[in-house]
C-alpha cells in the first residue's frame, strides 16, 4: 500500500520512481490509450533542431559541394535507403525546399531512396551494391535499425567504392521502448552507442535524433505518442523533426576530418606527339569533362594499357524480382522477398542473370543469358556457379522461406570503362562521361587513343578515390 502511495505521489511531481522525470510513468497511469497524430502536438512549440559543436565533421565534400556548386552541371545526387522509416522521411521534399534557402550557390538536388518493409542494414548491402555504388552518389543517408557489424559492414562497401559522405541517424522514441524511457537511451532494437562508435570509427556523421527528439519530449510535457501516427512510425510532424536533425548538420564552418583532395580531385590530361591523350591517377574512378565540336574526334579508352574488355571492373543492375511472383504474408511485397545482392566472382562475362525458384524449400537454378545454365543452389546455403561468375550469400537472400516455385529474379552485369569516347557535335557542347569506375583503388594509367582524326576539348578530369581500399 506504501509503495502505490508511493507511486502516485511521484507520478503528481512527474517523476518516475527512481526520481527521473518521466512521461512514461504518467501517461501509463494517466491516459488509457495513445493518442497519434500527424502534425504538431497541439498547443506544443515548432521543434528547433541544434547541432552540437562536432556536427558536420564528416561532411566536407557535401559542405563544399552545397557552398560551391559543382565541378559539373549535374545535380547533388542523394541515397537513401532503409525501412519504412527511411520511407516516411519523403521523396526529397524537404532537401530540395531547404537546402536553397540556406546554400543560395547549390547544385540542383535529386533524391533518390530504395526502402524495404522492416528492412535492416542487414540487407541494405545488397542494395547498396546494386543501386547506390553504381549511381555514385555525393551523400547517403540510412535511417532504419540493425545489428552495428552489419551497418559496419554497410559502411565498409560504400566507403571502398564511393567518395559519399554517410549520415547515421539515431532511430526515433517509439511505443515499443517506452519502458526504457528515463532509464537508457537505446531502444529494444537499437544499442545507441554501439551504433555511434561504428560511425565514430569510419568517420560516418552520426546524427543524435533519439536525444534530441527525446528533449522535445520532455521539455514540453509531452507522450511519446504525440509525434508517431502509430505505435512505430513517425509522424509527418516527427519526420520533420529528424529531416530537420539531420540538416542542423549542414554548418559550414565545421572543422573537416579530411581533407578535399584527398577524395575527390581535379587533373588535366597530357598530349603527346602522336594525338594520344593520358593521365596518371589514383582512385577507383574517372570522368572527363569536355567540350563538343563538328571536327571533334573519337578516341578508344585505355586504362592501364587494358581496353574495357579486358579491364576486370563491371557493375551489376538491381535484381529485380519479377511483379507476379508470390507474396506471402501480411503486406508483402516481392521486392522484400528476394536476394538483395550477388557476388561477382572470377572470369565474369557482362549478360543478363535469371535466378529461377525451383522448390517451394529454397531451390533454384541461376542461368546466363551468354553462358547458360550456370548452377543449382539452395538460398540458405552458400553458393557460387559452375562457372564462378556468380556467388550467393544467403545471408543477402531476405524472407528466402516466402519464395514458391516459378518465382524468379533477373539482373544484368555490364563493364565498368567505356570503351570509345567521341568529341563531335555542336560548337562548344559541354558534357561530362564517366570513363571508368569500380577500379582498384590504386595508380592507374589513363590513355585515350585516336581511332578516328579530330578534336579533343578537354577541360579536365575528374577522380575519385574512395577512404578504404578493397580487402
Amino acid at each position: 500500500m506504501k509503495q502505490i502511495l508511493l507511486i502516485a505521489f511521484l507520478t503528481l511531481l512527474g517523476l518516475a520512481p527512481n526520481g527521473v522525470k518521466s512521461q512514461e510513468t504518467e501517461r501509463s497511469l494517466v491516459t488509457d490509450e495513445p493518442v497519434f497524430s500527424m502534425g504538431k502536438p497541439e498547443g506544443a512549440p515548432e521543434y528547433v533542431a541544434k547541432a552540437g559543436p562536432e556536427a558536420g565533421q564528416y561532411l566536407a565534400l557535401t559542405m563544399h559541394k552545397l557552398q560551391n556548386g559543382l565541378e559539373t552541371n549535374r545535380p547533388l545526387l542523394i541515397w537513401a535507403i532503409g525501412s519504412s522509416y527511411t520511407n516516411m522521411l519523403g521523396s526529397g521534399e524537404f532537401w530540395q525546399e531547404e537546402i536553397p534557402k540556406r546554400f543560395p550557390n547549390a547544385p540542383q538536388i535529386r533524391y533518390e531512396k530504395m526502402v524495404g518493409n522492416s528492412c535492416p542494414w542487414q540487407y541494405l548491402r545488397g542494395w547498396a551494391r546494386h543501386l547506390v555504388i553504381p549511381d555514385q552518389p555525393d551523400l547517403v543517408i540510412t535511417y532504419t535499425l540493425g545489428k552495428p557489424e552489419d551497418l559496419e559492414k554497410l559502411i565498409v562497401e560504400l566507403r571502398t567504392q564511393t567518395t559519399a559522405d554517410i549520415i547515421v541517424p539515431s532511430i526515433h522514441w517509439r511505443m515499443r521502448g517506452q519502458d526504457m524511457w528515463g532509464k537508457s537511451e537505446n531502444s529494444p532494437d537499437q544499442d545507441i552507442e554501439a551504433v555511434r562508435e561504428v560511425c565514430r570509427k569510419y568517420d560516418v556523421e552520426f546524427v543524435e535524433s533519439r536525444r534530441d527528439w527525446a528533449a522535445y519530449l520532455e521539455e514540453n510535457n509531452l507522450p511519446i505518442e504525440s509525434l508517431l501516427k502509430d505505435a512505430v512510425h513517425q509522424s509527418d510532424y516527427g519526420a520533420q523533426i529528424i529531416n530537420s536533425n539531420i540538416f542542423a548538420h549542414f554548418q559550414p564552418d565545421a572543422t573537416s576530418s579530411y581533407a578535399l583532395e584527398s577524395r575527390e580531385r581535379v587533373i588535366q590530361a597530357e598530349v603527346g606527339e602522336d594525338g594520344k591523350l593520358s593521365a596518371v591517377f589514383t582512385g577507383t574512378r574517372i570522368d572527363l569533362i569536355g567540350r563538343k565540336s563538328p571536327e571533334g574526334g573519337t578516341f578508344q579508352v585505355l586504362i592501364d594499357g587494358k581496353t574495357d574488355s579486358e579491364t576486370e571492373a563491371f557493375l551489376m543492375s538491381y535484381v529485380l524480382p519479377d511483379p507476379k511472383n508470390a507474396k506471402v504474408g501480411r503486406g508483402s511485397n516481392p521486392r522484400d522477398q528476394s536476394p538483395h545482392g550477388v557476388i561477382l566472382g572470377e572470369d565474369v562475362v557482362p549478360q543478363e542473370w535469371t535466378i529461377t525458384m525451383t522448390s517451394d524449400e529454397g531451390d533454384y537454378r541461376i542461368e546466363g543469358s551468354v553462358t547458360g545454365v550456370d548452377g543449382e543452389g539452395n538460398a540458405f546455403e552458400a553458393f557460387k556457379s559452375n562457372s564462378g561468375q556468380i556467388e550467393i550469400d544467403p545471408y543477402l537472400w531476405r524472407r528466402a522461406e516466402r519464395n514458391r516455385t516459378g518465382d524468379f529474379f533477373t539482373f544484368e552485369v555490364k563493364r565498368a570503362v567505356l570503351n570509345e569516347i567521341s568529341f563531335e557535335g555542336a560548337e562548344g557542347e559541354e558534357f561530362v562521361v564517366r570513363l571508368a569506375q569500380l577500379l582498384l583503388n590504386e595508380e592507374h594509367t589513363l590513355e585515350l587513343v585516336p581511332i578516328k582524326n579530330g578534336s579533343a576539348d578537354i577541360d579536365f578530369l575528374q577522380v575519385f578515390e574512395p577512404p578504404l581500399k578493397r580487402e
